[in-house]
């Protein structure tokens, strides 16, 4: 019979120390989309940096099958460059009739700011944004590569309302979007404001096309709040975006300016880069997410002191080593394009 009490003895010792073993541990593990986003650590080497003599204000750019697309923010056309950076050809986007030296007036210019590609169907089509800054900065085009460069403008009013209505805005010059990238998954639209946190609103792909191409029905917007560094008392803001593997790249520059529709003094530019699966621990507006950066420097270190406008990046090792093609604007209606060698060192 002691034995047997013994036994009991024993399995209950056993079990409670089972128990106590498999309670959870309480220590405050980061989830590693978040962990994957504080450890990335940047480089940047610009290797070449040539004029675009022929664009003023460079604005946006993409990569389609072989070409460059670089639109300007005070031009009517769209520009494309071969491989090289040559130019081969421009197309007509609106009236040119305004363009008087070169640029189009401050206040009649759409304000071309950004550009993205996505396929619908069997075509392949550039979204090109107005910034939404102005009524006359509300337009969009889009253009059927697959089908003779077909331009069609776009209506942006109803969405961009509807943005500002996310903001809380009211006035002109609340709402300024500079960046714009799509995937397969979203369309990423990036908010730079003149103060304070910057902004990316995500929208579901097939539902933007579907308001794009059929005038369906505003998408469902996803907000996500970043922070950028400063240069001085001057933070940084976006400027243009690029989706790869499982990234977004971004270009943000520092620009001395009290507004979304005066330029001012160009203080330095970076280039950074967000996971894509850390978005949801972007969510909260009081503790916004931080962008790991790069500022671009010069060959000599010195600080380059234009305006990164937007980026295509190219994978040349996987998950570490890209070639980033910059273009960059000087608000003087001059435009340069940056070829930049960007290491990505994270921990996993």
């Amino acid at each position: 019979m002691m034995y047997k009490h013994l036994f009991y003895i024993f399995i209950g010792l056993a079990l409670f120390v089972s128990c106590k073993s498999a309670e959870p541990v309480t220590a405050n593990v980061e989830p590693p989309a978040l962990s994957r986003m504080k450890s990335m650590k940047l480089e940047a080497a610009i290797v070449k940096n040539q004029p675009l003599k022929q664009i003023p204000s460079a604005s946006g750019m993409e990569y389609v099958e072989g070409n460059y697309y670089v639109l300007g923010d005070d031009s009517p056309y769209l520009y494309q460059l071969d491989a090289q950076y040559k130019p081969v050809k421009q197309y007509t986007l609106f009236d040119s009739s305004g363009f008087k030296n070169g640029r189009i007036p401050k206040s009649d210019k759409p304000d071309l700011e950004s550009m993205a590609h996505f396929t619908y169907g069997r075509d392949n089509i550039l979204l090109l944004l107005g910034s939404g800054a102005s009524t006359a900065r509300n337009k969009g085009y889009l253009v059927n590569l697959s089908d003779k460069m077909q331009v069609q403008e776009v209506d942006f009013t109803r969405f961009y309302t509807f943005l500002k209505r996310i903001l809380g805005s009211k006035e002109e010059g609340e709402l300024n979007i500079e960046g714009l990238a799509m995937d397969k998954t979203y369309a990423y639209l990036l908010h730079r404001p003149f103060t304070g946190t910057n902004i990316l609103f995500r929208v579901d792909a097939n539902s933007f096309k579907d308001f794009l191409i059929r005038g369906g029905d505003l998408p469902a917007v996803a907000v996500y709040y970043f922070t950028l560094p400063a240069i001085g008392q001057s933070f940084a803001g976006f400027s243009g975006a690029y989706t790869l593997e499982d990234k977004l790249f971004i270009t943000a520059s520092v620009e001395d300016t009290s507004n979304a529709i005066d330029d001012g003094e160009v203080l330095g530019s970076f280039v950074g880069a967000i996971d894509l699966l850390a978005f949801p621990y972007a969510s909260d507006p009081a503790n916004p997410l931080q962008v790991p950066t790069v500022q671009l420097k010069n060959s000599d270190g010195s600080v380059f002191k234009g305006k990164a406008e937007s980026l295509v990046v190219t994978a040349v090792d996987q998950g570490k080593k890209y070639k980033a093609v910059v273009v960059t604007d000087d608000d003087q209606g001059g435009s340069d394009l940056l070829e930049v060698e960007l290491v990505v060192h994270q921990d996993h």
